[in-house]
């Protein structure tokens, strides 16, 4: 279905985030749900990554993430871990991706993508298995249940088996609930006809981007917050226009933070592990 002609092996080599680009605008709204922006912003990332012989990489939830993700993974010959409940998702990508990003580095996908259909955070089956499969991370990505509960959950998580240099990168960083996403409850409620509820004060907490940043603080002894391209271009970025309808329906619920959009997306680079920290 997704066996194009991208253009020549050497057009695709010179300009990787056109590639990228084609790619993600064939995807359907439903795994499509970051701006382009932020997608090549992941790509630009993973390249500031130093050389390794098998660079390993996370991410929670999958999507148009996975592309930039993957395709890193299959040019530098390492391997992609990731986690999300949707089964159908991740087979639907996963075809993607053969007829794209494999089919132009003729290699196989399971040599380079593991995906699991699971909770992230579960102790036997999720974040926490990679410590018995002996793998240093070198890049992550949450993009799964937005709370800061799931994510302090998957960060602590990873921490363990972060490798000396690596880069952690989240989306939604401006949201702040604290137990429950209200703004994705309310999305149902109103396509139940029901009327939408407010989070209770107890359940907001300051913006993910400054726990992340505080936790990481007390973890590593360097964490550098990183200026992202996604900063520098999502202005521009025509996904906004695209999906105008979409986004405002939602930012009507408050899924969209349109007020805080330069911390839709964030990253840190982190070194020099405090080992007085557990």
């Amino acid at each position: 279905m997704f066996d194009f002609y991208f253009g020549s092996k050497e057009d695709i080599e010179e300009k990787e985030s056109d590639f990228i680009l084609f790619i993600k605008r064939m995807m359907p709204r439903w795994c499509n749900s970051i701006p382009d922006s932020e997608c090549l912003a992941i790509l630009d990332l993973l390249n500031m990554l130093p050389y390794k012989e098998r660079p390993v990489l996370v991410e929670t939830g999958t999507g148009a993430s996975t592309i930039a993700m993957l395709y890193y993974a299959a040019k530098n010959n390492g391997v992609l871990y990731s986690w999300d409940i949707n089964q159908n998702k991740l087979a639907y990508i996963r075809d993607i991706c053969n007829d794209t990003i494999f089919n132009h580095f003729r290699k196989n996908i399971f040599d380079h993508w593991k995906y699991i259909g699971y909770q992230s955070t579960s102790k036997y089956l999720g974040i926490p298995i990679l410590s018995e499969l002996n793998e240093d991370v070198d890049f992550c990505f949450f993009d799964s249940e937005h709370t800061l509960n799931n994510l302090m959950g998957e960060l602590s998580a990873i921490n363990p088996v972060l490798s000396n240099g690596s880069i952690i990168a989240i989306d939604d960083a401006n949201y702040n609930y604290i137990n429950t996403n209200y703004a994705y409850i309310n999305i149902f409620r109103k396509k139940l006809g029901l009327a939408t509820i407010e989070s209770p004060p107890e359940n907001i907490g300051k913006p993910f981007y400054e726990e992340v940043s505080n936790y990481l603080n007390k973890s590593w002894n360097k964490v550098e917050y990183l200026k992202d391209s996604y900063k520098e271009k999502y202005q521009d970025d025509i996904f906004w226009s695209y999906y105008s309808l979409d986004r405002r329906a939602i930012a009507s619920v408050g899924m969209e933070k349109t007020d805080e959009l330069d911390h839709r997306f964030d990253a840190w680079k982190v070194s020099e592990r405090n080992i007085h920290v557990r």
